[in-house]
């Protein structure tokens, strides 16, 4: 039986480890801000604070930073005069949401495979090769717009088609690892002592393979959040009323001489938020590789 009052201070020593590890990286902790101001932005949003569905045609296009107006209009208003604060923390619960239900879909499904594949090979693992090698023989956009155009535009079925095409990712480097893994010592051993497949595919082989596929989901959320841009930015992905980052910066496009402000800032939404993603896999990454991760602590100077 586990000694909790062991436990206990590993995990408080493990967390104290990655905080220290977080603040000796100045990206990182920038990009862990910016995400937490765009999560107090949603929580705003949906407890009411903001009035995002309220139409004034009095403040039509009206010019960000006047101080001399209500505070939700310091980021100005769109062409039907609703705050543009509002706008885009409604359009950052739809764009981060799709990216992360997309993201936790296709790393579900694309490690199961993988574990599969690499675990018992032979035709089941050569089917969902072959099936994997068949996706990714097209380029993801075009598998997006065909899909769309044939079922229709719509958040589900942007979701479906972003998970089916960011699978072979998972699918490949979870076979990988899966490859490897199952060739060791303590994998022999489990056997011998009567482990089944399945059991040791959970407690031995996804333990290991886990981490890096965390790191690859952290790289694939900016990666989908930018695939959603440009669908709803082409008229494909999020439809009104519904809003997204992409679909602002297409309705603010007509508007770039005049109201500039209406594509600037879910344009500079999007580059930050991608940006911050990456930022944090790469950190992720440094973190949880053994070789590295003595870099991201700081040494005191004697």
């Amino acid at each position: 039986m586990t000694d909790v009052s062991t436990t206990m201070p590993r995990k408080t020593a493990r967390l104290a480890w990655l905080t220290r590890a977080l603040i000796a990286d100045p990206m990182a902790l920038c990009s862990v801000i910016w995400l937490i101001l765009v999560l107090l932005l949603i929580i705003a949003n949906t407890s009411g604070i903001f009035a995002g569905a309220r139409i004034d045609l009095k403040a039509r296009n009206l010019p960000p930073f006047d101080l001399s107006f209500d505070w939700r209009l310091w980021f100005g208003a769109d062409a039907l005069g609703r705050p543009l604060m509002a706008r885009l923390a409604e359009a950052a619960l739809t764009s981060i949401g799709i990216a992360l239900v997309t993201v936790l879909l296709s790393v579900i499904l694309g490690t199961v495979l993988g574990l599969v594949a690499g675990y018992f090979g032979g035709l089941i693992g050569a089917a969902i090769m072959r099936a994997s090698d068949i996706i990714m023989g097209f380029p993801t956009l075009l598998v997006a717009l065909v899909g769309l155009y044939l079922f229709g535009p719509s958040v589900t079925n942007l979701v479906i088609v972003l998970a089916i095409t960011r699978m072979p990712s998972y699918i490949r480097v979870a076979r990988a690892e899966t490859l490897e893994v199952r060739e060791r010592l303590f994998v022999d051993a489990a056997r011998v002592f009567g482990g089944g497949p399945f059991w040791i595919i959970r407690n031995h082989i996804l333990p290991i393979v886990a981490p890096t596929m965390l790191t690859l989901a952290s790289v694939n959320v900016a990666m989908v959040m930018l695939f959603e841009s440009g669908l709803s930015y082409l008229g494909l992905g999020v439809q009104p009323p519904a809003v997204s980052w992409g679909l602002m910066i297409a309705q603010g496009q007509g508007y770039l001489s005049s109201a500039w402000w209406l594509g600037f800032f879910p344009g500079l939404a999007v580059m930050l938020t991608t940006m911050s993603f990456n930022l944090l896999a790469n950190w992720f990454r440094i973190v949880n590789d053994p070789s590295q991760h003595w870099r991201l602590v700081r040494r005191k100077r004697q």
